[in-house]
């Protein structure tokens, strides 16, 4: 008696192995938009320390609280939008040059492919990126209401 098998149950190894690598790289994406909120928080926080003079002087003059946390919010926006699309630009030339073999030259003499094969997923980069300006929208919350909590004349007499 003969069996048929199709290629996907012939290569069962191949396709599980496959999956836990897209789960890897999932988790290091993740663990990479993490290390980038910690460093944002870290970043707003260190502006906080150096303008709390500045900030207690705006806070004495009648600055809403209000609106000094938007200033830290808008500022840690900004910084997690720019490294969004930034990171979002740089990883599809990087994809496309991998893609193309510019980037990691392979030597198909001692392997069976002359290039890196690379498919970058419209709905997998959708997702990195909304999850990016969702980190980056939370990560500066903390320090902008840690500036807004100043109290003016503390701040002011702060060095």
């Amino acid at each position: 008696p003969y069996r048929a098998l199709d290629w996907q149950l012939q290569n069962r190894s191949l396709f599980s192995a496959l999956k836990l690598e897209k789960l890897a790289m999932g988790l290091v994406v993740f663990l990479i938009c993490v290390v980038a909120a910690f460093n944002v928080v870290g970043t707003l926080t260190m502006v906080v320390r150096d303008k709390t003079r500045e900030i207690g002087i705006l806070l004495a003059m009648g600055m809403q609280r209000g609106r000094i946390r938007r200033v830290f919010l808008t500022q840690g926006v900004f910084i997690g939008l720019t490294g969004t699309v930034l990171g979002a630009v740089l990883g599809l030339i990087a994809g496309s040059l991998v893609n193309r073999g510019q980037l990691i030259p392979i030597d198909p003499s001692i392997y069976f492919i002359d290039h890196l094969p690379v498919l970058i997923n419209p709905l997998d980069a959708v997702a990195v990126v909304a999850a990016s300006l969702v980190i980056a929208t939370l990560a500066p919350l903390y320090p902008s209401i840690q500036a807004a909590g100043l109290e003016p004349v503390t701040a002011i007499r702060y060095e």
